[in-house]
C-alpha cells in the first residue's frame, strides 16, 4: 500500500503541471509578504486630480445646460477611471499596434502639440498682400452674371413642346409683356443676383450655364435646355472675371497662409523625427522589380483622399 502511494507521489512530483502551481504558489506568497494585498504598483495607481473632475464636470455643464449633481458627477468619474483602466489594459497588451484608427488619432495629437508648440502668429496685411501676389491666380474672381428667366417645362409639355412654347415665347418677351405673366410655375428661382458659373450649374445644369456665360449679346434670347425645359433668358449685369483686392479675400487668406504655416511646421519636425529612423521597406511583388521615376510627392493621409473621392 505504502509502496504504490509512494509510486504515486514520485508520479506527481514530475507532473509540468504541478511543478507550474508551486512555481506561481511561491511567487505569490513572496508578493504577499514583499508588498502587501493591497498595495499597488505605480503603473497601477490611478489618481483622478481635481482638475480632472472638474473638467468633466465643466463637459457635463456644455453639454445639458446644467452642473451634474454629486450622484452624477460620481457616475462620471466612475466611467472615467473604466476607461482608464481599460486603457492601460489595452496598451499593456498591444492592441494598439496594429490598430489604423488608434495609430491616426495619436499622430493627429502629435501634430496638434507641434502646432500649438509653434504658435503661429497672426499674418499681417504686408504678409498677406505679398501672399496674394504670389498666387493670385490662386484667388481671381472669376465671372459672374445675373439674369433672369422663363421655363416652359419639360415635365408638363413634354420636351418638344417645351421647346417650341419657349420659341413662340421669346417675341411677347421682346415687345415687352410682363415676364411675371408668361411661363410654368416651378421650384427655379425667377432671378438670380451675380452668380458664378459653378452656381449657375448647380440650378440649372451645365449645359444652360455653359450657354449663359458664352451669351454676348443684350436682350431676351433662347430657347436654352436644362434638365427642367427650354428657357427664355434675359442676361441682367455681367461682372468679368478680375484680380481681387485684399479686403475681398482677407478670411480667406488668412485661413490659407495659417494652414500653410502649421504644414510648414509638421513637415519639418516629421522630417526632423525621421532622421533618428532607419528605414527599410520589403516591397511585394509586383512592385519590387519597379523603380520610380523623378520625385515622389509627399501626400498627407493619401487614404483619406481616396475614401473621400
Amino acid at each position: 500500500m505504502f509502496a504504490e502511494l509512494r509510486k504515486l507521489g514520485a508520479r506527481a512530483l514530475r507532473e509540468p503541471l504541478l511543478h507550474f502551481l508551486a512555481i506561481a504558489l511561491v511567487l505569490f506568497a513572496a508578493n504577499e509578504l514583499l508588498h502587501g494585498h493591497d498595495t499597488l504598483t505605480s503603473t497601477d495607481r490611478i489618481t483622478v486630480s481635481q482638475g480632472r473632475v472638474q473638467q468633466i464636470a465643466d463637459s457635463f455643464r456644455l453639454l445639458s445646460g446644467r452642473a451634474p449633481s454629486r450622484a452624477e458627477l460620481q457616475a462620471l468619474v466612475d466611467d472615467f477611471v473604466d476607461e482608464e483602466i481599460d486603457y492601460r489594459e489595452a496598451i499593456a497588451m498591444g492592441l494598439d499596434a496594429d490598430d489604423t484608427i488608434v495609430r491616426r488619432r495619436m499622430r493627429q495629437k502629435l501634430e496638434f502639440i507641434v502646432e500649438d508648440a509653434h504658435g503661429i502668429a497672426e499674418p499681417s496685411n504686408e504678409e498677406l498682400n505679398a501672399w496674394l501676389k504670389a498666387r493670385a491666380a490662386q484667388y481671381r474672381v472669376p465671372e459672374r452674371i445675373s439674369f433672369r428667366q422663363v421655363l416652359s417645362s419639360s415635365d408638363t409639355r413634354g420636351a418638344t413642346a417645351a421647346h417650341e412654347e419657349a420659341a413662340a415665347r421669346l417675341a411677347k418677351l421682346r415687345a415687352g409683356v410682363d415676364p411675371e405673366k408668361l411661363g410654368d410655375a416651378s421650384m427655379l428661382p425667377a432671378a438670380l443676383p451675380l452668380t458664378t458659373t459653378q452656381g449657375v450649374a448647380a440650378l440649372f445644369g451645365e449645359r444652360f450655364a455653359n450657354s449663359l456665360f458664352e451669351h454676348t449679346d443684350d436682350g431676351w434670347f433662347g430657347p436654352v435646355g436644362s434638365p427642367f425645359g427650354a428657357h427664355d433668358v434675359l442676361i441682367l449685369s455681367r461682372e468679368t472675371a478680375r484680380d481681387p483686392i485684399l479686403s475681398e479675400v482677407r478670411d480667406r487668406l488668412r485661413s490659407d497662409f495659417i494652414e500653410a504655416k502649421r504644414r510648414a511646421a509638421r513637415d519639418a519636425f516629421q522630417s526632423r523625427l525621421r532622421e533618428r529612423y532607419a528605414v527599410a521597406i520589403e516591397w511585394p511583388e509586383p512592385y519590387a522589380g519597379q523603380r520610380v521615376a523623378g520625385d515622389v510627392p509627399r501626400l498627407k493621409r493619401p487614404l483619406d483622399t481616396l475614401i473621400g473621392e
